[in-house]
């Protein structure tokens, strides 16, 4: 092999593996068997209490294991005696190379989330506090707000923990004004998407750019993405019309829906 031939197939390699660098990158954080963070259902304990099967995504089975190292929460459980893993408890976690785990986070089972409709939307705190509060104990259990009002198995333990100050399993009536003002549907529909488009535009030329677009969207990591998607026309800024679009899609439930699949 001569020298020209050699450069050419050293660069087809390097061509190659810069295409699938990518990939092997996003596996590592995607749903696969190898991903470091597992979201599933809990399907079996061993005696021990040390060992889980966790059905990851309803497609798979993880085989995790705490170490000395790794920190065990419950989220969303009010009495003592509840916070031990039990099967079909629903499970957040971070784990090592070997599924040892860094860190994992059990909550109650949610079952299906259940949209409110659209006078949700005209709400107060107060009337939605009432309207969620299902068992009318005036305090708003994991399930009650997984259910009705944000629902994220991945993110949502670590909102709820967050926010559930006294730490007793449950939102009282300030804890979840707090809560909520952290919900994009909610937070959107407190103004109407020409207030918001208005306020989002500081230099009024009619149009968002991703910074402007940033006051809407609170995506944080995934801004771009977002961005991607409501630019529909791919000009680079947002129409008020394509704004709107946006707005509308996450106050009446489409965005919500796609968050439910993460």
């Amino acid at each position: 092999m001569n020298l020209k031939q050699t450069i050419c197939t050293l660069t087809f390699i390097t061509s190659v593996l810069s295409l699938l660098l990518p990939v092997v990158q996003a596996q590592s954080n995607s749903k696969g068997k190898t991903s470091r963070i597992v979201v599933g259902t809990l399907k079996s304990v061993d005696a021990s209490g040390k060992k889980f099967d966790v059905l990851q995504n309803g497609e798979q089975l993880r085989q995790l294991h705490v170490n000395a190292k790794s920190v065990v929460q419950f989220v969303g459980l009010t009495a003592e005696g509840e916070r031990k893993p039990r099967v079909g408890m629903e499970v957040k976690a971070t784990c090592e190379k070997d599924d040892s785990i860094k860190s994992i986070t059990f909550t109650p089972s949610v079952g299906e989330p259940e949209m409110l409709g659209e006078q949700r939307l005209k709400m107060t705190e107060q009337q939605l506090f009432n309207e969620v509060d299902k068992d009318s104990s005036n305090s708003i259990s994991y399930v009650e707000f997984s259910r009705y009002i944000y629902h994220s198995p991945k993110h949502g333990p670590d909102s709820f923990r967050k926010v559930d100050k006294d730490s007793n399993g449950v939102l009282d009536v300030a804890e979840f004004a707090v809560a909520l003002s952290k919900v994009s549907w909610w937070k959107l529909s407190r103004q109407s998407p020409d207030e918001w488009f208005l306020k989002a535009d500081e230099n009024k030329n009619g149009l968002l750019d991703m910074k402007e677009f940033a006051s809407i969207c609170s995506s944080g990591n995934h801004m771009e993405n977002h961005f991607g998607r409501v630019d529909r026309d791919n000009s680079g800024s947002l129409t008020p019309r394509e704004t709107t679009a946006y707005i509308r899609s996450v106050t009446h439930g489409k965005e919500k829906d796609r968050k439910k699949r993460k």
